[in-house]
């Protein structure tokens, strides 16, 4: 028999429940506060971005500016094969430095740029099989600038100079390898995999490193002692003369190495093997882990770095990232950078989030690279593809919600450094297309990057239509100076009649125009930033239509976004809006054939919708001229998922050598309203039946969110969902499941050693005291790492109100407010029950 599902159930906001109580003016609510059990009731906003969301530009150094000839060639002796630097050749060091980027600063500024994201600074093996390290990833000293770039000096005063400007700066980190210096004995560098030559201690007895990884909690694990002769499956070498090749000193012991030969990417050679010879990180090793926390906690301290693009972070086991991303967070806050923001690349070819969400959610990461949106753009734009198949990106966000991530956090781009870029992908789709449509189909991809939720990634030259023309790597990594490489001096650009053997920092050059406008546009109207996304389906698959709404303004902006080679579209758009209600344009990309179809101002028709026009590669953006008024009906909620299931069952997956813990779907229904609204989920345990613990918001439909069992899970325990629909104007209700039994994973899940916060002390259900009255509240709660806190007003998280204890002084605004406490760890999240703020009518005298 399927469980019954509880009927919604409105919530009025000034609900009064047993436990009120009054307090003096300045008095101490903690003697008077009982444990009282929380309602499932509760609404709180998607987290925020860590650090707002930005506009970044990701620059190879030594392609951008070359501010000084004098470092050249780093202070090498010898020819090009000795100090890498030979700017005729595309694979080695071309000269452009700190100096260089500094000077262009206000280049950047004047694109829109917010965020910096600058390839690996750090002193690199100049040359390795006949090609340089130009672009930084062969790193021997992790504490040192790289020569060929600048000085130390030098770095710290690019960091000052961009944070004068606005601008934070992002480090391009590495934790899975090093630069080529172990050589396995007899060269054999084919792969041995783990079931035929397991890792062995220096006595030579076989373990299993999975058992003793450390994720940065607690005391490290006992790690077996390896021995250089025994431990491996090839033995490692040092050359002569290598023996010191690196920095810090822990890195020249070879048995902090993984020794297994070169990778395919494949299985466990994704995790354990070498990238194209480059000595791969034990990262199992406590080790290895705590030397690169200290290494990394150095630039910021030292240099005040905003955040990390953590390179190959798919290539090490994700229990390196529990203990990384909290420790560079912990660092950064102590200097006062609670915005610290860490993102790894996690590579894929296709557009499952699956594996790409697990980096946040339970690798503790801020974000991942969204190669998925990637890919999906570049079918729409460069295929013309369907609409619904750019849709089936964003419908897969809700895999990145959890206590502490969203979808909204993703760095999103279109080309990069590897893959090639943007303009190359479309002319390989379409290689009899012309340049002038070329810079037509960039201009509408780069609109849809700054457009759609996420923040947009400008990889450097795009802004100057550079094309990359033959291809990915080494052939994408075109000079912004004027270069030396015949590959480069030929090649053509987009939107200019100036080639790669021109200086190439044109402010008026179309594509810089229309990022910096797209830029000045997200600034101007944060909703089109930070703002709810809600897909729109429309008439026509060639027309991808959406809304975005922030939810303190509540003002709708509609989007429509055509691939028609030719031809205006008409399309009706699905809005949130009221018979009548007035529309104004704010951007248009692409031109009308007719002059009457410009329209400035447009009404929503009787049933919301709105008809649009949609001119060829074009972008309209419609805002809507009043904030949203009340839903005439108010929403209703139901949980419909996970429903009628005996127990919920939890499978493994493994992808690309990391054997994961599936995610069970917990999904709500949305009834009534007007389309806008969020869904805020909360879990119970049968062990912790004092606590609800926060699962996540959800700011668009479909409403739900992903769970599966922490580490701390008891067996046997049964778990209740709740779930509450907030319209943002007053309207709530609430709906829950009746408990249901969780089976045992199949694979390890959350994350070992750690606990979701449990309450001890909580707030009262109510308080009421007159205007001008000092309120203070506390919460107490317990978990593993220890929790902090966030405390909550009507749903937003108030700045200024982050430790166990809120304190506020009444004013006639916080009649009826609601105020919740979260108590947060890496494990998860538990949510105190709301107190409602009641306003007596004198005033404290």
């Amino acid at each position: 028999m399927a469980p019954k599902v509880l009927v919604s159930v409105l919530v009025p906001l000034l609900a009064c429940s047993a436990g009120a109580f009054r307090l003096s003016a300045g008095a101490s609510p903690s003697a008077a506060i009982a444990a009282v059990a929380p309602a499932g009731a509760v609404s709180l906003s998607r987290p925020s971005v860590p650090g707002k969301s930005g506009v970044f530009y990701f620059v190879l150094t030594d392609r951008f500016a070359n501010g000084r000839t004098d470092n050249d060639t780093g202070g090498y002796l010898g020819g090009r094969d000795d100090h890498g630097f030979d700017p005729t050749a595309i694979s080695h060091y071309h000269g452009g430095d700190l100096a260089g980027l500094t000077q262009r600063l206000d280049y950047l500024k004047g694109l829109g740029v917010t965020a910096i994201w600058l390839t690996p600074p750090f002193r690199n093996k100049p040359v390795q099989s006949g090609t340089a390290a130009y672009h930084g990833y062969w790193i021997l000293d992790f504490l040192a600038v790289d020569p060929h770039l600048g000085t130390e000096e030098e770095f710290r005063g690019f960091v000052a100079a961009a944070h004068a400007r606005g601008i934070r700066v992002f480090m391009d980190v590495i934790l899975n390898h090093t630069a080529d210096v172990i050589v396995p004995e007899g060269g054999d560098i084919r792969y041995r995999d783990r079931a035929g030559w397991p890792y062995r201690d220096a006595q030579g007895q076989p373990f299993d490193e999975t058992r003793f990884i450390d994720n940065g909690l607690g005391k490290p694990p006992s790690f077996p002692e390896l021995s250089a002769d025994r431990s491996f499956a090839h033995r490692p070498t040092l050359p002569a003369g290598e023996e010191h090749a690196k920095n810090p000193a822990w890195l020249n012991d070879v048995r902090y190495y993984h020794n297994r030969g070169n990778t395919d990417f494949t299985g466990e050679k994704s995790l354990h093997g070498d990238f194209v010879g480059l000595d791969d990180l034990f990262t199992e090793h406590p080790v290895v882990v705590r030397g690169m926390i200290d290494t990394y906690r150095h630039w910021i301290e030292r240099h005040g770095v905003d955040g990390f693009r953590i390179d190959t972070a798919k290539h090490t086991n994700i229990e390196l990232w529990q203990a990384f991303g909290p420790a560079m967070r912990e660092a950064a806050g102590r200097l006062g950078k609670p915005g610290f923001f860490s993102f790894g690349e996690v590579a894929t070819s296709d557009t499952d989030a699956t594996l790409l969400s697990e980096f946040s959610t339970l690798g503790t990461l801020d974000a991942s690279l969204d190669f998925p949106l990637a890919i999906a753009v570049r079918d729409f734009v460069g295929r013309a593809g369907p609409a619904a198949g750019l849709a089936s990106v964003f419908h897969e966000d809700d895999r990145y919600t959890d206590h502490d991530s969203t979808a909204r956090a993703l760095p999103t781009f279109l080309g990069n450094h590897d893959q090639g870029r943007f303009a190359w992908f479309l002319r390989q789709l379409d290689p009899a297309v012309d340049d002038a449509r070329l810079l037509s189909l960039s201009k509408l991809g780069h609109a849809l990057l700054f457009l759609v939720r996420g923040q947009p990634v400008v990889y450097y030259g795009d802004e100057q239509g550079m094309i990359g023309r033959y291809g990915h790597d080494m052939q994408a990594r075109e000079s912004m100076f004027a270069s030396q490489a015949p590959d480069f001096r030929t090649a053509p650009l987009l939107g200019t009649t100036r080639t790669g053997a021109d200086d190439k920092f044109d402010p008026e050059h179309p594509l810089y125009r229309h990022l910096a406008q797209l830029a000045r546009l997200r600034a101007e109207h944060p909703a089109l930033a930070e703002g709810a996304m809600i897909v729109r389906p429309t008439n026509d698959d060639a027309v991808f239509a959406f809304s975005r709404i922030e939810r303190e303004a509540k003002v709708e902006y509609v989007i429509a976004v055509g691939n028609q080679r030719e031809g205006e579209k008409t399309v009706v758009v699905p809005t949130s809006q009221r018979e009548g209600a007035i529309l104004r344009r704010v951007y248009q990309l692409g031109g009308f054939s007719k002059a009457e179809a410009a329209a400035v101002e447009t009404r929503a028709g009787a049933d919301g919708t709105l008809r649009v026009q949609v001119p060829p590669l074009g972008v309209v953006v419609w805002q809507a001229e009043r904030p949203l008024s009340r839903p005439v009906v108010p929403p209703t909620v139901r949980l419909v998922r996970p429903l009628g299931a005996a127990e919920l069952a939890f499978g493994a997956r493994e992808i690309d050598g990391q054997r994961l813990t599936e995610r069970q779907e917990v999904r709500a229904e949305v009834r009534g309203g007007d389309g806008v609204a969020e869904v805020t989920f909360v879990a119970r345990r049968s062990s912790r039946p004092d606590t609800w613990e926060y699962v996540g918001t959800d700011d668009a439909p479909p409403y739900r969110v992903f769970w599966r069992p922490p580490a701390d899970w008891t067996a046997g325990e049964t778990i209740t969902f709740a779930a509450t629909v907030d319209s943002l104007r007053g309207d709530r209700a609430v709906t829950e499941l009746p408990p249901v039994r969780v089976a045992r994973p199949l694979a390890v899940t959350g994350i070992a050693g750690a606990s979701v916060p449990r309450f001890m002390e909580r707030p009262p259900a109510e308080i009421r005291n007159a205007v001008g009255a000092e309120v203070v509240l506390r919460v107490r709660a317990e978990g593993v790492p220890e929790p902090t806190y966030q405390w909550y007003r009507n749903g937003v998280a108030l700045a200024d109100q982050q430790g166990p204890t809120l304190s506020l002084r009444l004013t006639p605004s916080d009649a009826g407010a609601r105020l919740v406490a979260v108590a947060r760890n890496l494990a998860g999240a538990a949510v105190s029950a709301e107190t409602v703020l009641k306003i007596d009518p004198e005033p404290v005298r």
